[in-house]
């Protein structure tokens, strides 16, 4: 016989099912709980908007919620100090972490069959948020309930850095939160500064420019220093790193942000004309693909990939990183939470002062031929939080606890100092204390990067986010794959860049 807490809500579980995941399950069954896979107990004492805040906090006190999350900085650090959540609201967390595409699978199974097992969930804007979004609550009702405790700051748009809230939070239909943001990931330039001065007058000799990377460097002069490194590299000089390289591998979603940097820089082209870019689309129209510009853009990146380390195909992000601290490339254009990794003395042989961090390279005029602006092309995944709708209403709003105290300025800052993290909250900046670290000598490394990302990059008119819409990895792995094969020499930019728009149209019934 099972222990059931006094005011106890919860929903059965037959017993088909529970024999379907074995009987070893039974062991894993707790007062006030049950493990994953046959949902949870959730235990309630009725708060009032008269109701002290402690009370409203521990108005779930004995509930266990589950939370599904990307293997990122923050699920790990929360994970590792879940006790201060625990002792303000009495209610136990079991965050569950993996790699992207198995959280997408994961959590799409869940949230389409309706049981509910993640309660939580992390939202990763286009490969989770674009296709699932109607199987998440809309935050806002719980944002205007009294009987339940709010985040001092705010959880409006202007809480977060911009375009953060949209980016992770909204979709297709203004006025509809279905998640807040929890962590990000915004594209800026790694480069090793130690040696572009060592090799600036040797470069400019040849080139009749200096070396260096600031917010007018376009990626014409990326190309030229990529082709610089190679030379000197395969002429001989063991002792010179390659000069780039690209995100490659087998995420396709990776791969499509990296040439999507390039096609914004060059004109701010996007796929689909007449779409909001932050706010997506169900029905997106023709695409834009085989235009003149991409054509021209998707020639370029060829070009960028010949003078690229040996290896680009097979570099994915994870690997694109591992390569540049092993010293084997100069310059990577990277997510700004690797910094952390990249200043770790006892693994990295670009960290020390040798890494500078810089904006995403300026888009070249003669690139252009769309009559489009030149900008720094800055893209970006930003991580939500959001409650899976199938869960019931008591468990929704348990879990509404867990989302405000994950990404208040508290925690971000918690984690910001613990493993490097990345703040979604504007005030987690304020602090002196992050202030200070933003210079070397650092005890945050990420810290080295918010000049380039929150000060810049993500603001209008660099940024880019889209395009959101319900085919997003249908769309990612299209891209990828055409891409890979232009790359190769399999195809040339034109043929690309038609099988592209042959293949989103037909996706869209254009």
């Amino acid at each position: 016989m099972f222990y059931t807490p006094k005011n106890a809500l919860f929903r059965r579980v037959g017993r088909r099912k529970f024999l379907e995941l074995g009987g070893g399950a039974a062991t894993a069954l707790g007062a006030g709980s049950i493990a994953v896979g046959l949902n949870s107990v959730v235990t309630r004492r009725p708060a009032y908007a008269q109701s002290s805040e402690e009370a409203k906090w521990r108005q779930f006190e004995g509930t266990k919620l589950v939370f599904m999350s990307e293997n990122t900085p923050p699920s790990f650090a929360i994970r590792e100090n879940l006790q201060p959540f625990y002792d303000l609201t009495g209610i136990e967390v079991e965050i569950l972490t993996d790699d992207l595409p198995v959280v997408q699978q994961k959590v799409g199974i869940d949230l389409r069959g309706g049981s509910a097992d993640f309660h939580l969930n992390y939202v990763q804007d286009k490969p989770i948020g674009a296709p699932f979004a109607d199987f998440y609550v809309d935050l806002t009702k719980f944002m205007a309930d009294d009987t339940l405790p709010q985040d001092p700051d705010g959880s409006g748009e202007d809480a977060w850095f911009e375009n953060f809230l949209t980016a992770c939070g909204v979709y297709y239909d203004e006025g509809r939160i279905v998640a807040f943001p929890y962590d990000c990931a915004v594209a800026c330039t790694f480069y090793r500064q130690d040696l572009f001065e060592q090799l600036s007058k040797d470069f400019e000799a040849e080139h009749g420019y200096r070396m260096e990377f600031n917010a007018d460097t376009t990626w014409q002069n990326v190309q030229d220093f990529a082709a610089f490194f190679k030379k000197l590299r395969e002429g001989g000089r063991e002792d010179i790193p390659y000069g780039y390289a690209q995100h490659q591998g087998s995420f396709a979603w990776t791969t499509q942000l990296d040439i999507q940097r390039l096609l914004f820089a060059n004109g701010r082209w996007t796929d689909f004309e007449g779409v909001d870019d932050k706010l997506g689309s169900r029905e997106p129209g023709p695409t834009r693909w085989g235009d003149e510009q991409s054509v021209l853009i998707m020639q370029k990146f060829k070009d960028q990939a010949d003078v690229s380390h040996p290896d680009n195909l097979a570099n994915g992000t994870l690997e694109l990183n591992t390569v540049y601290q092993a010293g084997q490339i100069a310059m990577q254009v990277q997510y700004h939470e690797f910094a952390a990794s990249i200043e770790d003395e006892s693994t990295s042989r670009a960290a020390g002062g040798k890494t500078g961090y810089g904006v995403c390279p300026l888009g070249a005029k003669e690139w252009i031929v769309n009559g489009g602006e030149a900008v720094n092309g800055t893209n970006c995944g930003i991580g939500g939080i959001g409650i899976n709708a199938g869960a019931s209403e008591e468990l929704q709003r348990a879990a509404y606890l867990f989302a405000i105290w994950s990404t208040s300025k508290n925690t971000q800052f918690s984690v910001l100092k613990g493993v490097g993290g990345t703040p979604t909250r504007k005030a987690v900046l304020e602090i002196p204390e992050v202030q200070a670290a933003r210079q070397r000598p650092t005890n945050m490394p990420n810290a080295l990067t918010f000049e380039p990302v929150y000060d810049y990059g993500i603001r209008d008119p660099h940024f880019v986010l889209g395009p959101k819409i319900p085919e997003a990895n249908e769309y990612h792995k299209i891209l990828a794959t055409e891409v890979q094969r232009c790359i190769s020499g399999q195809t040339s930019a034109e043929e690309a860049c038609e099988e592209i728009r042959w293949q989103l149209d037909d996706m869209h019934g254009h």
